[in-house]
């Protein structure tokens, strides 16, 4: 079947816009068609499904079907001329953020249909489900879990605008309507002078802010198609997610530059003068590092407990590197206290301490100390791109409230 015809294909099956799936979602049609032309692959397909997926296939196809799964799978095999989007809603759900996914539903699907797709007993639920139902009442929410997902799976650099600015009386979010914003990003495409564009790919103001995605070539890449090798550009997810005010953003993106100038024109604009964004930057002093390092290593049972420690000259003779770790994320507490005990102390001397690892929510996450100018003076770092976006609230917290530590992602941006 030629692409003319799947795409006549689609059309029938009520998926008019190709452009939407292939570029805005950025996933391929074609190979998913080519598999369901071959005999027996809707009967396969169905097969597959569980019980949940099943009653919400049927819901939303408005299919009639009682008693069991079995006999729902039976009455969707006699309807699979409309099961082609669900096809590839559940190709594009593949390995995106249950987190992203279920929070979305909870606030866009209704209450009787997320408890079809709850799991029996459990605050947890069938997370390809759930997709079927989002498609359901619309097919943005797909773009919504598409961008959602990245802001899961990446660390965010923490910006502070510099200097003092009066607010403007209107809101950010003036600036960061579709025209507005596209001239921004126009002119700093044309004094840029590199031949790429930035596409502005949706503004969602969430909790009170504004998430900003942005898509530009990174830079020149290449990937190997039916026809041999296709040249182009690697594409780069630019992520702004700015506070009402503009005082504050955090920057996700791969460049380290050009996320920054854009952000800063943005400000700019929404100001009507000159803005820059500076990293960040909350002190600690060493003292209250040394304290809070010894809590987190006799912490066995806590929340966070160090499971990682690397100090850079030890007090071994020669004073090498050393490293001690617990591979399966058990406190190192016990083996800190007897080499202190047999050998000289590791904990006291901060500047000296290279990394440390805890465990929080099953993942370790690095914490480094940042020294500033000034004696025992440091910033905070944690690897945030370990964590979702709602475990980095959550980490943040416990730090700050539980040894009175501010920690910052150690993504950084800089100008060129």
């Amino acid at each position: 079947m030629t692409t003319q015809k799947r795409t006549q294909r689609l059309e029938r099956a009520g998926i008019s816009n190709r452009k939407f799936w292939e570029d805005d979602l950025e996933m391929g049609v074609d190979s998913i068609l080519r598999s369901a032309e071959n005999d027996g692959f809707a009967e396969k397909w169905i097969g597959q499904r569980t019980g949940r997926q099943v009653t919400t296939l049927c819901r939303c196809l408005g299919i009639k079907a009682d008693g069991s799964t079995q006999k729902k799978k039976e009455a969707l095999l006699a309807g699979s001329d409309g099961l082609l989007p669900y096809l590839l809603v559940e190709q594009f759900a593949k390995f995106k953020s249950r987190v992203a996914i279920i929070d979305l539903s909870k606030g866009v699907l209704t209450k009787a249909a997320l408890e079809v797709c709850r799991k029996d007993g459990e605050e947890d639920f069938d997370t390809q489900a759930l997709m079927f139902a989002l498609y359901e009442r619309g097919a943005g929410n797909l773009q919504l879990v598409f961008h959602f997902d990245k802001i899961h799976k990446t660390g965010f650099a923490r910006m502070l605008m510099k200097g003092q600015r009066r607010r403007p009386k209107r809101s950010l979010g003036d600036t960061l309507q579709q025209k507005e914003l596209g001239k921004v990003l126009d002119d700093f495409d044309r004094r840029k002078r590199d031949r790429r564009k930035s596409e502005l790919k949706a503004v969602v103001p969430h909790d009170g802010r504004f998430l900003v995605f942005i898509r530009r070539a990174e830079r020149p890449d290449h990937i190997l198609g039916s026809d041999g090798v296709v040249h182009g550009y690697r594409p780069e997810w630019i992520i702004l997610d700015f506070e009402e005010g503009a005082k504050r953003v955090r920057i996700s993106s791969i460049s380290v530059s050009v996320p920054l100038e854009i952000a800063n024109r943005i400000a700019s604009e929404y100001y009507g003068a000159p803005c820059e964004y500076e990293n960040e930057a909350e002190t600690t002093y060493g003292k209250q590092i040394a304290v809070s390092l010894r809590k987190l290593a006799s912490a066995k049972k806590e929340e966070v407990r160090m499971v990682e420690l690397v100090v850079r000259n030890s007090p071994l003779d020669g004073s090498p590197k050393l490293k001690i770790t617990d591979p399966d994320s058990n406190c190192i507490g016990d083996g800190i206290a007897h080499f202190e005990k047999a050998v000289g102390k590791l904990l006291d001397s901060v500047e000296e301490i290279e990394s440390v690892k805890v465990s929080f929510r099953k993942k370790r996450v690095s914490l480094i100390f940042e020294a500033l100018d000034g004696k025992e003076k440091y910033v905070v770092r944690y690897s945030d791109h370990r964590l979702n976006a709602n475990e980095r609230k959550l980490f943040e917290s416990y730090m700050k409230d539980t040894h009175e530590i501010p920690v910052l992602s150690t993504e950084k941006r800089f100008k060129q």
